[in-house]
């Protein structure tokens, strides 16, 4: 399975990336802390503030995010609670988000096996279980495991 950032074909969903249910704030969530580290990590970055007053007021961060050779990706990062949160890569391919799923374990998250994962196409056919990040591998071998959790949810 051949996995390409660039590839005009490959499925666009969200991707949705948190830490574990039974440990919601093992992340440490801070809006203006991920929006600065990430442009850090990014140059170019973009960032800005979103809120929702439903169905409880929170606090919320957009962001575009060069991905290298042109390529940009947008995201969003919403925080229910304070600390708590998940940061998602908006109609993405698993190319795409993978470069946000690895800068999320390697240099995010406290741990590489705190990024669990799952698909707004997941969710769509009641899949609600959420994946593991690999704790190891480059981009390429997160893309893969992005694409076949789509494969999975669509088979």
């Amino acid at each position: 399975m051949k996995v390409d950032m660039a590839d005009p074909i490959a499925q666009r969903t969200t991707f949705s990336f948190a830490p574990p249910v039974d440990d919601a704030a093992a992340w440490g969530l801070e809006l203006d802390d991920f929006a600065n580290r990430l442009a850090q990590a990014f140059p170019g970055t973009e960032t800005w503030r979103v809120g929702a007053s439903f169905p409880r007021p929170q606090e919320g961060l957009g962001f575009d995010m060069p991905l290298g050779g042109g390529t940009r990706m947008e995201g969003l990062v919403s925080t229910p609670y304070p600390q708590v949160g998940a940061v998602m890569a908006v109609d993405a391919t698993p190319g795409e988000a993978a470069v946000l799923a690895c800068w999320l374990r390697d240099r995010y998250a406290p741990s590489p096996n705190l990024v669990h994962f799952t698909s707004e196409r997941a969710l769509e056919l009641g899949v609600t279980e959420h994946e593991h990040v690999p704790a190891i591998g480059d981009v390429h071998e997160i893309a893969r495991a992005l694409q076949e959790h789509l494969d999975e949810v669509e088979a």
